[in-house]
C-alpha cells in the first residue's frame, strides 16, 4: 500500500497538512550524517513509560504503512528523513504528524497503550525496590494489597520520574489500622 506523505501526516496531526509546515520541520531536525532522526530515544532505555508507549504506536503505524525508511532501535526509533532525490521521506512526514500531535494536541498517542506500559513500569518498579530493601509483607497484609494502596496513596508516575521509592512500612501500617 503506497500512502502519500500527507496521508501519513494526518495519522496524528491536529492542523492542516502542508509541505511547507513538513519542510520547516525537517529543517529544525537533528538528523545525523545518515540523514536519520531519532525518537523516543535515551541513551539505555525509554525515559518513561510514555516515551516507550509513544514509541510502540508510532512502531505500529510505521509498519502498517509499509514505510520502509525507519528502525526500531532498543532505545527508540530512527527514520530515514529524505530519500535519494532529497524529498521527505513517509517515516518523516509521519513523525512530523506525531511530533504536532505530542506538542499542540495531547501527550499521549494511544492511552490505551500508555496504561499497560505505564502499569508494567511501576509494578517493575515496586518489585524493584522491594527486593532492593529486602522487605516481605508482616503476616496478614499481601504485596498486592502494599501495591494497590502505594499506587491509590502516592499516586506514582513515570512522567518526570516522580516514582520515588514506596514507604512499606507507612503503606503496611494504614493497611493493618
Amino acid at each position: 500500500m503506497t500512502i502519500t506523505l500527507e496521508q501519513a501526516a494526518e495519522r496524528f496531526i491536529p492542523h492542516e497538512f502542508t509541505i511547507d509546515g513538513l519542510d520547516k520541520w525537517l529543517t529544525n531536525q537533528n538528523i545525523d550524517v545518515d540523514g536519520d532522526s531519532r525518537f523516543f530515544h535515551s541513551w539505555h532505555h525509554y525515559e518513561n513509560a510514555l516515551d516507550e508507549a509513544n514509541a510502540n504506536v508510532c512502531i505500529r503505524e510505521l509498519k502498517g504503512m509499509d514505510a520502509d525508511c525507519w528502525t526500531n532501535h532498543d532505545n527508540g526509533i530512527i527514520v530515514h528523513m529524505r530519500d535519494e532525490n532529497g524529498e521527505p521521506t513517509i517515516g518523516a512526514a509521519f513523525m512530523y504528524g506525531v511530533e504536532e500531535y505530542l506538542t499542540d494536541a495531547y501527550p499521549v498517542l494511544d492511552d490505551t497503550e500508555f496504561s499497560e506500559v505505564e502499569d508494567r513500569w511501576l509494578r517493575d518498579w515496586f518489585d524493584q525496590e522491594k527486593g532492593a530493601k529486602d522487605w516481605e509483607p508482616p503476616e496478614g497484609i499481601d504485596v498486592e494489597e502494599v501495591y494497590r494502596a502505594w499506587l491509590s496513596v502516592d499516586e506514582p508516575t513515570t512522567v518526570g520520574n516522580e516514582l520515588g521509592s514506596p514507604d512499606f512500612n507507612r503503606l503496611t501500617a494504614q493497611l493493618a489500622a
